[in-house]
């Protein structure tokens, strides 16, 4: 996923302007930890604190890079006004309460500092004239059902935006979507890629240690490999809408 967006990026941290002076970074949800690996490489002189809930992988860290196990749905043990830069990517959408988490974490921010999010919805769309084939529909109805039972907004991505501006605390909020495709289809090489990481993604949280959870919600195998056939129809425009933002604080 991170080679994708980097790819995107081209390779810089953000589609924000250049930053400097950066003292201290904070990524929530630090997955494999590239990003954060990246961020301290890019800023060296920088602290680079990167947390998740899950153990991170072993792989050799930059000297000034740091890892913490920690839940952001937590009280998290940082001072107010101690990071020039937060950056999340592909979290929100996995919490309860998204929004409160959001404005949990602000306070971290400096003033002026940077926030930098990238999040995609976790239903799916079409593009096409013929809309969303029966199968995507249903998978569609039953995450949507599943998810708002576990008080998990799917489509935080589209709302991205105007949850960041209600802070009324940013002088400046920045965004771009995306359609990412899941069958490949994009003019562009670097959409294709990410659109393509995106669905793998998606397709090994359906089948992998997950999918009883899924079942239970009503997502049976019967019903992924409609998904799965759908999703992949080269006749079809299916996609994930992705956002990318970058807001500065007051």
């Amino acid at each position: 996923m991170h080679e994708g967006i980097d790819s995107y990026l081209a390779h810089k941290l953000s589609l924000a302007p250049a930053v400097e002076n950066i003292q201290k970074i904070l990524e929530i949800g630090c997955g494999s930890g590239a990003w954060a690996i990246q961020a301290a490489q890019t800023y060296p002189q920088a602290t680079v604190i990167a947390i998740d809930i899950s153990p991170l992988p072993p792989r050799p860290l930059p000297p000034n890079m740091e890892f913490l196990q920690l839940d952001v749905t937590e009280t998290l043990p940082f001072e107010v006004e101690s990071f020039d830069i937060i950056h999340v990517r592909f979290v929100f959408v996995h919490l309860p309460n998204g929004k409160q988490v959001l404005e949990n974490i602000v306070p971290f921010l400096k003033r002026q500092g940077w926030l930098w999010i990238e999040e995609a919805d976790s239903c799916l769309y079409e593009d096409g004239p013929q809309g969303l084939g029966p199968s995507l529909q249903l998978f569609n109805k039953n995450h949507l059902s599943y998810s708002r039972s576990k008080n998990v907004d799917a489509f935080f991505a589209s709302s991205i935006v105007s949850s960041i501006q209600e802070l009324g605390n940013f002088s400046e909020v920045n965004d771009i979507g995306i359609k990412c495709p899941t069958n490949g289809k994009d003019n562009d090489p670097n959409i294709q890629v990410i659109g393509q990481a995106l669905y793998t993604s998606f397709h090994r949280a359906l089948t992998g240690s997950t999918a009883l959870k899924w079942n239970a919600a009503g997502i049976t195998p019967e019903l992924m490999e409609g998904v799965f056939r759908e999703a992949e129809d080269p006749s079809r425009s299916v996609y994930f809408n992705l956002h990318m933002t970058w807001s500065q604080k007051k």
